[in-house]
């Protein structure tokens, strides 16, 4: 922190992954603040062609321009992984984002396969949502996801829903055949913090129906964003039967973080309206059972990948923060539905515990395993086991639904397993053997399904009662804009939409554009 270079910023940026991973939150929130500020300094937050149409008093440079392409590309993609830590960091603690629209005017990173080769390509800028315009109330159908240069979001005219009849201008000239796997992992992290942002961060007058209209249409927006990035990822990225060596799963991090950070954005999302508070269910009826449902089947697929990533990967390859966060989210969601519905646990919550623990080991690494629970995937186990015990010992106790940002496994639960409370972790683990060993079986026999055996919703969470997600009772005798978003949200066609990405039909093999059956791959690590 001596001076401002790039290299200072890799190093900073490693002691925050490291300092996160070892469970050092402390430590690493302040390092990830300061390395937003500086990429701002040096400003590798823009591009360079909009530095030379910057405002008339110029920035100081403290940087020299990149000597080539290949330069740029890795400036480019020591920025974006700065950007996904404050993302990260925004999702965890609820706290605002550093990096916004004012900030950031960047291209996505190129396809780790022609940066490697050093072809120079050019890749679309990543739409940063404008707080002003996303604020609650306004639509953000139209916000754009990419863009071609910044003269075509500036030279646009304000739209709205009501005056849009097309597809936004350029979104067919934007072309994302250059982009590879960590691009798609950036775009999963922030469609995360956007539901956060946008979505959890609000603050609302459930008292009021034109506030709790404009939440729901929000939630609405949403949603249909996530489908459709799940529905429009290229087909490379989504066949199955695209790898030319079918045999050998390589599961890719980046890919397969950005597929598991989706299904984390829905539960995130559906969460609030699948466990709602009482008080919500006199003013609107909403699609309580089928978010509850959306929540179970993305948390089950989330347990089938860490498993299949777990078994298909090198044990000596750590498994970063972010990964073990959605894992974590995932566990708690399976809880807080556990409580809220009084219904049998569901086995994938012991899975994603014990993968929990496995995550902690590799952390760890075999001359550590001693420290293993101090780490992060540790300290979440801790947690996680913590809040089980609680709920069986007290019936009455349920879990705050989006209370993951303050439960206190970070300053806790590192000393949670004491020698009293071992028998509860020995049990624990046990059952996450039995829960294993029946997923391990179906990975063994071919049928990759889920426990939950996810499918398209609308089947197999009927028998959840419905007064208190749904309250029937509720009046609908006024045709205002509640009543009206109510019924659309309560419509099969919605209902019904496909949210969830799947071990079974995703490919998370990295295929590179030079890609001869699989990723470019350096220490089992791939360039994306």
């Amino acid at each position: 922190m001596d001076g401002m270079s790039v290299e200072n910023l890799q190093a900073l940026s490693i002691i925050a992954f490291t300092d996160m991973g070892n469970g050092d939150m402390s430590r690493a929130w302040p390092i990830i603040g300061s390395l937003t500020r500086t990429v701002e300094y040096l400003q590798l937050s823009v591009e360079t062609d909009d530095r030379q149409q910057g405002p008339l008093l110029k920035p100081l440079t403290s940087l020299s321009p990149s000597q080539n392409w290949t330069q740029e590309e890795e400036r480019r993609r020591v920025f974006w992984s700065i950007f996904n830590l404050d993302r990260l960091c925004s999702v965890m603690t609820g706290w605002n984002t550093s990096l916004t629209s004012d900030d950031v005017r960047r291209r996505l990173p190129a396809d780790g396969g022609l940066w490697h080769k050093e072809e120079t390509v050019l890749t679309p800028y990543f739409g940063i949502w404008d707080r002003s315009a996303a604020k609650m109330g306004n639509s953000i159908v139209f916000l754009p996801a990419h863009y071609p240069s910044p003269d075509q979001v500036a030279e646009a005219p304000p739209e709205t829903p009501s005056t849009n009849t097309k597809t936004p201008k350029g979104n067919d000239t934007v072309d994302m055949t250059t982009v590879g796997a960590f691009a798609y992992c950036i775009e999963a992290t922030e469609s995360l913090s956007r539901v956060t942002t946008y979505f959890l961060q609000q603050r609302i007058n459930f008292r009021d129906r034109q506030e709790v209209g404009n939440w729901l249409t929000r939630f609405k927006e949403l949603d249909l964003r996530l489908v459709h990035w799940k529905m429009f990822l290229p087909q490379k990225w989504k066949d199955s039967n695209i790898s030319r060596r079918p045999t050998i799963i390589n599961m890719d991090p980046n890919l397969t973080l950005a597929h598991i950070t989706h299904n984390t954005s829905m539960i995130l999302l559906h969460q609030q309206i699948a466990y709602p508070s009482p008080q919500w269910t006199s003013i609107v009826r909403m699609p309580s059972a089928h978010s509850a449902e959306t929540c179970q089947i993305a948390a089950a697929e989330t347990a089938t990948i860490t498993r299949k990533y777990l078994k298909y990967t090198p044990e000596n390859s750590p498994v970063n923060s972010q990964f073990a966060f959605c894992v974590f989210v995932s566990a708690r969601a399976l809880l807080v539905h556990w409580r809220f519905y009084k219904t049998d646990l569901a086995p994938e919550f012991w899975v994603l515990v014990e993968s929990l623990d496995d995550f902690s080991k590799r952390w760890a690494g075999p001359l550590s395993r001693s420290k293993s629970s101090s780490s992060l995937p540790g300290k979440y186990s801790a947690q996680l086991r913590a809040l089980h015990k609680k709920c069986t010992e007290d019936p009455d106790y349920s879990p705050d639904v989006v209370g993951y940002s303050t439960d206190s496994f970070i300053t806790q639960t590192s000393n949670y397993l004491s020698q009293g409370q071992a028998d509860n972790q020995r049990s624990s683990q046990a059952r996450a053997v039995v829960a294993s060993s029946a997923l391990q079986n179906s990975f063994d026999s071919g049928t990759q399904r889920s426990i939950l055996n996810p499918g398209p919703p609308g089947g197999h969470l009927s028998f959840l009662p419905q007064i208190s997600p749904t309250n029937p009772g509720v009046e609908h005798n006024s045709p205002d804009e509640l009543s009206a978003i109510s019924t659309v949200l309560m419509d099969q066609d919605f209902m019904q939409l496909d949210r969830v990405i799947s071990f079974d039909d995703m490919m998370f093999t990295a295929q590179t554009i030079d890609d001869q059956g699989g990723a470019f791959s350096m220490n089992n690590w791939t360039l994306g």
